[in-house]
């Protein structure tokens, strides 16, 4: 009991800014202060991303829109993503969140299927006009926005894992010199599209793929929440526990359960994992338990149910962990329409 309850105090001293991701619209920059990553965790995370995740792009459509259009890749249970090619747009992300303006360059990347819609500047969308339908890109028109949009995934298994404790969506914004790399490849992307007679949409798709690439590395790069997550997955030992939790999050996870999962010392176990990781093991075990918490909310279920799936009998408690890591209360989150 008296470990449980030491247990239960550092989760309620979960760092607030630790992968609160959703307060802001591009990637923040490291909350605890300036870090290093060695060249080592660089490759071990590279060789993740690459060969673990093996991200695969789709593209759904590629023209511009004039006039009153509205567009969204969601409620097919799919990441997915939006390229602004030429023009701007707004991007309605739902739940009480601030809409998101984006321009040529700029690009949002969908982790997971939630409700969304991307209309022009100026002029809302349901305002009760009939949407124009999307045209050609090329010849572009006057006023018009280019869109590049679709769908990608990522390889079953460790990659669910990752992409199920990874923010809703990214956003590359075209003048952060932080994305100057994935810059450069949308400019590539943009090069591409200016073809004629016109673009090759299995190059774009693996231009794509390769875009994503540096926008999760740029996110395990700043965000040490990420990074360890990241860094942990390439250890066997420690993915089989992260899956474990997820598979389990109502379960009483002591610190030695933790360590008896890996088969070492409890000693042992929280120096590795917080060597390695970036966070300790209660920190990351709330993560978890509010990241499953977030689908089933998702998916309709009650905030009393919720809480007590990932292990929480008080639903007040529960909700003030929540809205301190996830950036919004559980209600708002009740209010999108239930996930497909």
């Amino acid at each position: 009991m008296h470990e449980d309850r030491n247990l239960m105090l550092d989760l309620i001293d979960f760092q607030l800014c630790a992968y609160n991701l959703m307060r802001s619209e591009t990637l923040p920059p490291n909350c605890s202060g300036p870090w290093t990553v060695s060249a080592a965790d660089q490759a071990a995370v590279d060789a993740l991303l690459l060969s673990s995740l093996e991200v695969q792009s789709s593209l759904y459509h590629l023209g511009q829109y004039c006039g009153n259009w509205s567009a969204s890749t969601s409620g097919r249970a799919r990441a997915s993503f939006h390229l602004i090619l030429h023009g701007g747009c707004l991007v309605d992300v739902g739940a009480g969140r601030e809409t998101l303006t984006l321009a040529a360059g700029d690009g949002i990347f969908f982790l997971r299927d939630i409700p969304h819609a991307l209309t022009p500047l100026g002029l809302a969308a349901a305002d009760g006009g009939r949407c124009a339908p999307m045209q050609p890109l090329l010849p572009r028109q006057a006023d018009s926005t280019g869109l590049a949009c679709g769908f990608f995934q990522f390889r079953p298994g460790l990659a669910d894992l990752l992409a199920d404790t990874l923010p809703d969506y990214l956003v590359l914004r075209a003048d952060d010199e932080r994305f100057h790399t994935a810059r450069g490849v949308f400019e590539l992307i943009l090069g591409e599209t200016a073809r004629d007679p016109g673009a090759s949409p299995v190059v774009l798709e693996r231009l794509t793929d390769l875009l994503i690439f540096f926008m999760l590395r740029h996110l395990a790069i700043h965000d040490r929440q990420a990074y360890g997550l990241f860094v942990l997955a390439r250890d066997p030992a420690m993915a089989g526990l992260l899956q474990a939790i997820l598979a389990e999050p109502a379960k009483p996870w002591s610190m030695q359960d933790m360590a008896d999962r890996v088969h070492m010392s409890k000693a042992t176990f929280h120096r590795r994992f917080t060597l390695h990781g970036g966070t300790t093991p209660a920190q990351l075990l709330q993560l978890l338990r509010m990241r499953v918490a977030r689908r089933y909310l998702s998916q309709g279920m009650g905030i009393q149910d919720a809480a007590e799936r990932v292990g929480y009998q008080s639903q007040a408690a529960f909700s003030r962990v929540f809205q301190r890591t996830e950036g919004m209360a559980p209600s708002a989150l009740r209010k999108r329409p239930p996930a497909p």
